[in-house]
């Protein structure tokens, strides 16, 4: 077997990880320590290779045109965030969430490596057509906010534009940070939950 295969698998036992953690231990976020140490500990050991740094997108090159690419998504999740946490009387700015802006992009850098360099990347070196790659890499980012439909709609957005932007640059790093930082406004702002707070307490 192709190490692809072996790097497909890991992302979908991350996945399953993910579901026993949150839903069945019944606690928000048990799973963020653990995979995000899994995943730095393989980025460090598998990563030592430039081309598979290339590959994966955790390089220096591409970053600013892939930066400046993702201004169009941040300032879209960004309005519609406020307008809906407007709406909704969730449109907070407090400590919480300033903590919440700086640590949660690197969950979101987490999540990307995931499911982009490791599991559409794999796929697309393995021979998946492009577009169906973009679309089982935007179905997974879906998936892993099942059953919450409102999350799993905002990611679906996301994880398309991101998967664009991943082939279009190969660059990962402004995507997580897209990742998080939106993740961090839309939880409070949209969902009204304090991320802080909600994380390790039970559902």
């Amino acid at each position: 077997m192709r190490r692809e295969h072996f790097e497909i698998a890991g992302v979908l036992l991350a996945l399953l990880l993910h579901f026993v953690l949150t839903r069945g231990v019944g606690i928000r976020g048990l799973d963020v320590i653990p995979l995000t140490l899994l995943v730095l500990t393989y980025a460090l050991w598998r990563g030592r290779a430039g081309e598979v740094r290339a590959a994966w997108g955790t390089r220096s090159g591409g970053f600013w045109q892939c930066f400046a690419a993702s201004g169009a998504l941040f300032a879209f999740g960004t309005a519609i965030c406020a307008g809906i946490g407007w709406q909704r009387g969730h449109l907070a700015v407090d400590l919480h969430l300033a903590i919440t802006l700086l640590l949660y992009p690197l969950w979101g850098i987490a999540q990307q490596f995931l499911v982009l360099a490791l599991f559409a990347n794999g796929l697309d070196r393995l021979g998946l057509p492009r577009a169906a790659v973009l679309a089982v890499a935007t179905l997974g980012f879906g998936a892993a906010h099942v059953p919450n439909w409102q999350l799993v709609a905002a990611t679906l957005v996301l994880g398309a534009w991101c998967t664009v932007l991943f082939f279009r640059h190969r660059n990962l790093w402004p995507l997580g940070l897209a990742h998080g930082v939106l993740g961090a406004l839309f939880y409070r702002w949209v969902l009204g939950v304090d991320v802080c707070v909600a994380m390790f307490t039970p559902r």
